[in-house]
């Protein structure tokens, strides 16, 4: 393959793909997220707080730097959107949480995503998008056990 060359097999195919649509679905979360004072990785941590979990474990989940989520955490937290509690098995770290307010936001962004993905949904099919995500979690299972035979010495 040339330098210049974009590859076309089904991988690097399938690869761009989820790029844009995270692409636009980012570029559509920060303007569903905006009325309500917020940004899309605001959301994604209030998203993450829904069930209590470590800033470690929501970076994990996210794909992103825990020192980012963490920055992001500290925010919501400072403006009293979540909270940090006790691990119940880990003195060391905390479990963040949503607070009441925090869910009050992270409804009014939900009810409208509903509102603004409606017509996606629509178009697409309610079937089509539950086909197309369960071979997305496929496809995230083999990652996951690929990453984890690379990482293994």
């Amino acid at each position: 393959m040339s330098e210049d060359a974009v590859p076309g097999d089904a991988w690097s195919e399938l690869v761009r793909a989820i790029f844009d649509v995270n692409g636009l679905i980012n570029k559509a979360g920060e303007a569903i997220a905006r009325p309500q004072g917020q940004s899309a990785a605001r959301w994604h941590v209030l998203g993450r707080a829904f069930e209590p979990q470590t800033v470690a474990h929501m970076a994990a989940n996210m794909g992103r730097a825990p020192q980012s989520v963490q920055r992001i955490a500290d925010i919501l937290h400072s403006e009293g959107l979540i909270d940090y509690g006790a691990h119940p098995t880990d003195r060391r770290t905390k479990l963040a949480s949503l607070t009441p307010r925090g869910k009050k936001v992270l409804t009014a962004i939900y009810n409208e995503q509903v509102k603004w993905f409606a017509p996606i949904v629509q178009q697409l099919s309610e079937a089509k998008l539950r086909r197309l995500s369960r071979g997305l979690n496929q496809v995230a299972r083999a990652l996951e056990a690929s990453l984890v035979e690379h990482d293994t010495p």
